[in-house]
């Protein structure tokens, strides 16, 4: 070790938190950086916090400056640092409530590595300068703890008593979750048969099996090349028992899917509706919403909207504020596919309609919105998959879907590959479905069979 620190608080202005027992009160809502020790201490000592884990520094600090959690547990260099971007709204509690230490990982095989390191470090701390980068890129923070009476993260390095890891238990089978894993998978495959076989009324040929046999025969190679050639140890017993984690997730994933795909239809038609408005101030906004939308990134409009927006209309909930604003952005986009399917239609049909004595909800009831919506469909379709991808974006405002149970049984497996796989098959297993009902919607509507 080269650094001995230790986890500190931000805390909001005014709170009553100073030390680790008042964070032990119950329904205490406490933010944590996803992947650190900040995240695993408060898992393990507080079980009765309201966990939030987000993916970076700011937002943790953007929760605690706008009082949407009442601690911020991280490193004391860290917690300082935002404590002065964000000085009136909050306060740094730099008193460790557990000290830790850093030290550099290296490969096992390498014992002349790590003796050079130790002998650098040795040295360099023997030199003096440790001292000397304290002095010059940390004075602040150094002339803080001091007053403070905290020990300076590089002016003590013994070693500290190494915690025990947590012992793993034994796995099981769990018969139940097998069977809806099962069921899951077969509606999956079942779907993916059906979407990507061919329609074609050509009886099928002995050509067509031989190139059918060879196909899966290289796409078989090709897989155990792969993986044959990964050096990777896998350990699935974590991933297995934070397996309803995951579900719970996929589960809201859906959800939130769901919910977002009905709230940007509604602003899809708004928008196609104020588009053809004879209003020029309304056809403006639409046309204005519209463009900035379609050239923001997802990632700046849900943050923007959750920590601008959404506080400003007091919307705490973080699910609810990630299903609004994924309406609002995915509504953009619906509402020009919308808009080129109708333009699509020929201005003689409405007139038509209107000539033998349709009104104007009539014809596009009955004429032009049918012709359009049936040109649209695959557009509108992979508008609808993109969706359900895109709300993995929503575990940035700390919303725990399906990605972001997935980040946090990696987080606390240490694992990698492990919680990524089952997060791709989930995502296939919401998407693949999608586009087969997408597909026999297309065939159903389409005017020759």
């Amino acid at each position: 070790p080269y650094v001995t620190t230790g986890l500190a608080m931000l805390v909001p202005t005014g709170s009553s938190i100073k030390n680790l027992d008042d964070l032990r009160a119950p329904g205490t809502k406490i933010v944590v950086k996803l992947g650190t020790t900040g995240e695993a201490f408060a898992a393990r000592e507080l079980p009765d916090a309201h966990i939030t884990r987000m993916q970076a520094d700011p937002a943790c600090a953007l929760e605690v400056s706008q009082g949407k959690a009442d601690a911020w547990i991280y490193d004391q260099l860290s917690i300082f640092r935002y404590h002065k971007q964000f000085a009136k709204s909050t306060r740094a509690e730099l008193a460790p409530i557990r000290s830790e230490q850093w030290a550099i990982g290296l490969a096992k095989n390498n014992p002349e590595l790590r003796d050079k390191v130790n002998a650098f470090l040795a040295e360099f701390r023997a030199a003096g300068n440790f001292e000397r980068l304290g002095e010059r890129y940390l004075a602040d923070e150094k002339t803080l703890m001091e007053r403070l009476g905290v020990p300076f993260i590089f002016s003590a390095v013994a070693p500290l008593a190494v915690l025990p890891l947590a012992e793993e238990t034994a796995t099981s089978g769990d018969p139940l979750f097998v069977l809806l894993l099962a069921l899951i998978a077969t509606v999956a495959i079942f779907a993916f048969w059906r979407l990507t076989r061919s329609r074609s009324p050509r009886a099928s040929g002995n050509s067509d099996l031989l190139g059918f046999a060879a196909l899966w025969i290289v796409l078989a190679a090709i897989g155990w090349f792969v993986f044959h050639q990964l050096s990777y140890d896998w350990h699935w017993e974590g991933i297995w028992r934070r397996r309803w984690s995951l579900l719970d997730g996929w589960l809201a994933s859906i959800r939130i899917s769901f919910l977002s795909l009905l709230g940007c239809i509604v602003v899809a038609v708004a928008l196609v509706a104020g588009g053809r408005s004879p209003s020029r101030p309304l056809r403006f906004l639409c046309r204005a919403y519209t463009e900035i939308v379609r050239g923001s990134p997802l990632i700046v409009v849900l943050l923007v909207g959750y920590y601008v927006v959404a506080d400003a209309f007091e919307i705490h909930d973080r699910e609810l504020a990630g299903i609004l604003l994924l309406s609002l952005f995915a509504g953009a986009y619906l509402g020009e596919i919308l808009r080129g399917g109708i333009e699509s239609v020929g201005r003689t049909q409405f007139e038509s309609a209107r000539a033998v004595g349709f009104d104007r909800w009539q014809a596009y009831r009955h004429i032009i919105l049918p012709q359009a919506i049936r040109r649209v469909l695959p557009a509108i379709a992979g508008l609808f998959i993109m969706l359900i991808k895109d709300s993995s974006l929503l575990s940035y405002i700390g919303t725990e879907e399906f990605t972001k149970q997935a980040d946090i049984a990696r987080a606390a497996t240490a694992t990698g590959l492990e919680a990524y796989l089952p997060l791709a098959f989930g995502y296939l297993a919401l998407t693949i479905p999608l586009a087969y009902i997408a597909a026999r919607l297309e065939r159903k509507f389409a005017y020759e069979c």
